[in-house]
């Protein structure tokens, strides 16, 4: 690959990640897909600010979108190279510590409940039969500690509606 267009990639991820709606964004996003709604009630963002971040997000291809019906629903990228994927892990590892981003998954978690389910990373070469080049692809999320109170969640949502569920009721 010419080197203008690497340093342009990792420009343009670097552009993405220095913005703190869009870190706000990714700071959700990093163990679970979320659609729109979700991301402005918890924001307070309006839906055509956050749509916009994400699709910056989405052309610096460090999150892709998955259509349910009318929803879009947002997730990390699966397809990261392992360098951005290492970044990445870095950063959530850091947004861990810093409290304006703990208290925005706190006011998810008490909207919509905890994450269903995380899923490790796990770096995988493939081989594209156009090129001989291998392509590492990371499937997301990270496995970032959950707080020590998520008994709590667990007591407080056990009757609660998913907010996919209660979308899906809406249509």
């Amino acid at each position: 690959m010419n080197p203008e267009n690497i340093l342009a990639g990792t420009a343009s991820l670097f552009t993405a990640l220095g913005d703190k709606t869009r870190l706000r964004l990714l700071n959700l996003i990093r163990d679970r897909e979320i659609c729109v709604s979700s991301f402005t009630g918890t924001l307070g963002h309006s839906q055509p600010l956050i749509s916009r971040h994400l699709a910056y997000l989405r052309n610096s291809g460090i999150v892709e979108a998955r259509r349910d019906g009318k929803w879009m629903h947002y997730s990390l990228s699966k397809s990261l190279d392992e360098n951005t994927a290492r970044l990445l892990f870095e950063l959530f590892r850091w947004m861990e510590t810093q409290e304006g981003l703990r208290l925005d998954r706190e006011k998810y978690r008490e909207s919509y409940g905890p994450a269903d389910k995380r899923v490790e990373v796990k770096p995988k070469i493939l081989r594209t039969r156009r090129t001989s080049k291998a392509k590492v692809s990371v499937q997301q999320s990270f496995d970032i500690p959950q707080p020590k109170d998520e008994s709590d969640y667990e007591d407080r949502y056990e009757l609660a509606v998913h907010h996919n569920e209660l979308e899906d009721f809406l249509l």
